[in-house]
């Protein structure tokens, strides 16, 4: 029997952003036991934590600056410093990074969230030290944890209050079900859940509704009415999340959101304005860094890494397309007293202009983050602004392309407060408040494999099933349980009865298509895509009075407004919870 969770008895909610870790404590402040929530959200470059009181409405942030007490930004790097001896981690977060020259034959692994993305080909894919993506980020969110433990103790948390949390994990809209529960068994394996707690104690939202959460603050402020709707624009280190919510007025005044298209997403956050930089920087280096004596030209990674520090920290947060950047070259490349106009050379000093970052570093990344908006803007009819989070959404060129581009047609272009913050804020206001995000927008169609009327005019001969009574049948047929694209209320269940024989376990996989059109057969044809999402079986209980091979009403119910897929199975009045094998 599955029972609801028990919220007394786990009055702190925490929120990991594995980019940045919120949490929410509610209660006065003089008693730090009472209700907290804290929102950990997942980021791919750097990660962070808030925290606040559930009577107040101030959030409040957790500077996560492990082995840099003194450095002033509050989020450190998802970074991780790996032993290859032994593939134990050593370091993690800035000190990761720092470390990497104090180390021998170490592996630094970074932007690993992105291996968890199924739309990105190629070059992130290949994980090394035989590592699994759900290693690294266990490994990973175990370290960040214990560090936020310490610090909230440090604010007067009683020992241990974390075994009364409610954990709260937001994951990028555009992720399959199986990288949502790669987070899930990460998160288990990190130690901050365990296996056997109810489900319902890791809570996950996406990156995008997270942030509209935070940026409902701002409605009121542009005047947001019934029946507006304002896209959220999540532009992290690696991924760009968009969600459109309709804002919905009950008669109480009260607002809730509902999500009014189907999201996108796309890998094409800052770490790839990096990557141009890199591209670029190397390029240029190559004019004036002497050849080998093999005649090949060899740009040392030391100096080559720190000039890179340099402009993520330094310089691309100032470019707002209007003014030339300027760096030291590092020492490690002797060029200190060197000048080559032809690359911006200057004595130790390199100049790189306004048209040379716009054309060859970030114009070919704004231009996907700005095309994208565009792509989900058709889909809307009273789209009113866009709220611009995550850290690569505090971009000041971002922010003027963004303009430029939807301004004449009166869509509002904000920054809220915060912005690579709002992940994590709206994070443990969800804790709080779950019920505020109303609807979701399926981005697949879900179903089972059945057999179904063979139509020769239309099913391929070799799924032809012809059964002992003589009846044709078609196999492989999609029987579909949610429509890709139609809205679902948060706490939608569909329910399907079936007959099972005592004792026979049920199997069954599931499917998923992103087609335009309804999947006919869970096998892909050249115009639609099917793939399988999970396998589950349902065990036969006892059973008293029941013979063998005695027919067994089964009831399955599908949880699918939810942000994670979640299947239940009824026989004899008693309701189960299934498990999935997203890895079948």
């Amino acid at each position: 029997m599955v029972a609801p969770f028990p919220d007394k008895d786990f009055p702190i909610v925490i929120g990991i952003d594995f980019g940045k870790p919120s949490v929410h404590a509610a209660g006065p402040k003089s008693k730090r036991a009472d209700f907290l929530i804290t929102a950990p959200y997942s980021g791919t470059t750097f990660s962070g934590a808030s925290y606040a009181f559930m009577n107040d409405n101030e959030i409040t942030d957790i500077k996560i600056r492990p082995g840099q007490p003194d450095y002033s930004y509050p989020k450190c790097p998802t970074i991780c410093l790996y032993n290859r001896d032994d593939n134990k981690l050593i370091q993690w977060g800035r000190s990761a990074k720092a470390g990497k020259s104090k180390y021998p034959n170490i592996t630094i692994l970074q932007q690993f969230k992105l291996y968890l993305d199924d739309n990105l080909e190629g070059v992130v894919r290949q994980l090394p030290l035989d590592l699994t993506a759900t290693d690294i980020i266990s490994d990973y969110l175990e370290k960040f944890f214990a560090y936020v433990k310490v610090d909230m103790t440090k604010k007067g948390f009683h020992q241990n209050f974390e075994k009364q949390a409610r954990f709260c994990l937001t994951v990028p809209a555009m992720w399959s079900d199986k990288s949502k529960q790669i987070m899930r068994d990460a998160a288990i394996q990190s130690g901050i859940i365990n296996a056997s707690d109810h489900r319902d104690r890791l809570m996950l939202i996406s990156e995008p509704e997270a942030a509209a959460l935070y940026c409902e603050r701002t409605c009121d402020k542009f005047n947001m009415q019934h029946g507006d709707e304002f896209m959220i624009c999540d532009a992290g280190g690696g991924t760009v999340d968009l969600i459109v919510f309709r804002v919905e007025m009950d008669a109480a005044g009260n607002r809730k959101f509902r999500e009014s298209t189907k999201g996108l997403g796309k890998s094409c956050g800052s770490t790839f304005i990096d990557r141009n930089f890199r591209k670029h920087l190397r390029k240029k280096l190559k004019k004036v860094i002497r050849r080998s004596p093999n005649g090949a030209i060899e740009i040392p990674d030391a100096p080559l890494d720190h000039m890179m520090d340099i402009f993520v920290d330094n310089l691309k947060p100032l470019f707002d397309g209007t003014d030339d950047l300027y760096s030291d070259i590092s020492m490690g490349f002797d060029l200190v007293t060197k000048t080559e106009p032809s690359i911006g050379l200057d004595e130790g000093n390199m100049t790189f202009t306004k048209q040379e970052l716009k054309k060859h570093v970030f114009d070919p990344v704004i231009s996907e983050v700005v095309q994208l908006c565009r792509d989900l803007q058709k889909d809307t009819t009273n789209l009113k602004a866009i709220f611009m989070v995550g850290g690569f959404g505090s971009s000041a060129y971002l922010y003027s392309q963004m303009e430029k581009e939807f301004s004449p047609e009166n869509i509002r272009i904000v920054q809220p407060d915060r912005p690579e913050m709002a992940v994590a804020r709206g994070a443990v206001i969800f804790g709080m408040h779950p019920s505020k995000i109303a609807t979701r927008i399926p981005r697949f169609w879900y179903g089972i494999e059945i057999t179904n009327i063979f139509d020769p005019s239309v099913d391929p001969i070799e799924y032809k099933v012809v059964r002992p009574d003589g009846s044709v049948r078609c196999d492989n047929r999609f029987s579909t349980y949610v429509e890709r694209g139609k809205p679902l209320d948060i706490d939608s269940c569909v329910s399907r009865n079936y007959t099972t024989y005592y004792p026979s376990h049920t199997a069954c996989t599931f499917f998923a298509s992103d087609s335009d059109t309804e999947p006919r057969y869970t096998i892909s044809t050249p115009t639609t895509s099917v793939r399988k999402v999970f396998d589950f079986e349902i065990p036969m209980p006892t059973l008293p009075n029941v013979k063998h091979g005695d027919p067994v009403p089964l009831t399955i119910k599908m949880y699918f407004g939810e942000v994670e897929l979640r299947v239940e199975a009824v026989i004899d009045d008693q309701t189960y919870a299934v498990v999935c094998n997203f890895n079948a």
